[in-house]
């Protein structure tokens, strides 16, 4: 097998092995999350993560994807500037973040202003600054080729947030699940220092402006389109806080969590995506290799959201609450989004190959501009399903964005019949969902996975021929 092939099946097998279990965990901890967490306590939690997603690439401007492109390759001298550097600048972000809050809080407090992020806003700190520096961690970790490391650090986070989760939140409900994550964010980031040697590359005194700056001339640009890419997955709860309440909120987050699973999945296979493209960018036989990954992967993922679509309803109901059923009718509308997400991070990986940034952010404000006009349409008129299709449109309005910038490094072929597989599939999905027969939709699912498998036949044979050189 080609060697680059190889190198990028060997670093998927050890990401997905340190991160497997971490979003395994969402299936595990669900029933004991929603046993323990009524309806609107994890919206609560859903919604305190959401403030997190946001902040943390704010607050910190994005330093720790810099901490993983700089140091890549270079002598240990240069890995001990861009660590200190992006390390004393995070810190400096979370002093400047403390005295913000403690600034919000005050005068919320004197005006009596009460919401979500108000309410549980030290709450966000803690997990804000926590995962912050973890990423940071794991970042470096993974730039300086210690994969292994990396791998088995998200096993130690997961075992030690399950642990944790048991004793805390029975105990102390949402205040318990934040404390369950703070701490093991922090011992996961004690032992990738330990195990790594990272340790050993601590000495502020390599800190300097000039790497700093170098390193924030590539993350602020992310800045933005993390902004962007907010709006586009999120912006939909503060909507749905508003107009529907916290319970409304919980049921999303349910059902949100197994699309996100695949979507999770992806994010690590698009780990060791990035290090394959970043090494593989430029040479002979690049946009071969692109393409042949890009449409297999897309191919399955579309597969997958078929699987969930169907086995929806019997999913919520093991691994959720009764209270907590009527959340299956939305996980097949969410499931496409995981799609159009990963056709957005295929296509994205050579933005960071080529360092142009930029086109993150465009994108990102094409999908920023479509959820914001989704949600304030949909959600007041039709509810939750409103945030729903809000979610779908912007993920596929980002897409189709970055599809057409990534035409200015490798052309993607057969772009027209990969839209054709997936909108025709959302179009008989949404049509068997609506239907009130339990024979009818049998029949719509089969129907869409025959769509599929038709459209796509030739990047089936290319799958089975992997397979079969294999054995």
């Amino acid at each position: 097998m080609d060697q680059r092939y190889t190198r990028f099946r060997n670093n998927t097998i050890l990401v997905i092995i340190g991160n497997i279990g971490s979003k395994l965990m969402s299936f595990i901890m669900l029933p004991f999350y929603t046993r323990w967490l009524p309806i609107e306590g994890y919206g609560t939690v859903d919604i305190i993560n959401i403030y997190v997603s946001f902040l943390i690439g704010v607050a910190t401007c994005a330093i720790a994807e810099s901490v993983f492109i700089f140091p890549k390759g270079q002598r240990v001298e240069k890995q001990k500037e861009y660590l200190n550097s992006g390390l004393l600048f995070m810190i400096m972000s979370f002093v400047v973040t403390l005295c913000i809050f403690m600034l919000i809080k005050f005068i919320c407090d004197g005006k009596n202003i009460h919401n979500s992020f108000i309410d549980n806003i030290w709450l966000i700190y803690s997990i804000l600054t926590t995962s912050a520096l973890q990423q940071l961690v794991q970042q470096f970790t993974r730039s300086i080729d210690k994969i292994k490391v990396y791998s088995i650090a998200g096993v130690v986070l997961t075992g030690l947030t399950i642990g944790f989760s048991f004793i805390f939140i029975p105990k102390w409900g949402v205040g318990g699940y934040v404390a369950a994550m703070s701490l093991a964010n922090v011992a996961t980031v004690i032992y990738s220092l330990i195990a790594s040697n990272s340790y050993t590359y601590f000495e502020f005194r390599y800190a300097n402006i000039m790497s700093c700056r170098k390193m924030l001339s590539y993350s602020l640009p992310l800045v933005p389109n993390n902004i962007m890419w907010w709006l586009v997955s999120a912006l939909n709860r503060p909507v749905m806080e508003i107009y529907l309440g916290m319970e409304a909120i919980g049921l999303f987050a349910v059902a949100n969590k197994f699309p996100s699973v695949f979507s999770s999945v992806f994010a690590m296979f698009a780990v060791s995506w990035q290090i394959s493209v970043m090494e593989e960018y430029g040479k002979d036989g690049y946009s071969q290799f692109f393409n042949k990954v890009f449409r297999i992967v897309i191919l399955l993922m579309i597969l997958a959201s078929c699987f969930i679509s169907i086995l929806s309803p019997l999913i919520i109901s093991v691994f959720a609450n009764e209270n907590y059923y009527e959340s299956w009718k939305y996980v097949p509308v969410l499931s496409f989004s995981s799609v159009f997400m990963a056709i957005s991070g295929m296509a994205g990986s050579n933005f960071s190959a080529t360092k142009e940034s930029k086109y993150f952010f465009y994108s990102s404000v094409w999908g920023a501009l479509a959820a914001v006009i989704a949600n304030i349409i949909f959600i007041p008129k039709i509810g939750t399903m409103g945030a729903c299709f809000s979610v779908v449109l912007s993920f596929g309005v980002m897409s189709l964005s970055r599809c057409f910038y990534c035409w200015r490094y490798v052309k993607i072929n057969n772009i027209l019949r990969l839209m054709l597989s997936l909108v025709g599939n959302v179009m008989i999905i949404m049509l068997t969902l609506s239907s009130l027969y339990t024979s009818f939709k049998i029949v719509g699912y089969c129907l869409s996975f025959i769509f599929i498998l038709y459209v796509n036949g030739d990047v089936l044979k290319q799958v089975f021929s992997v397979i079969k050189n294999e054995i």
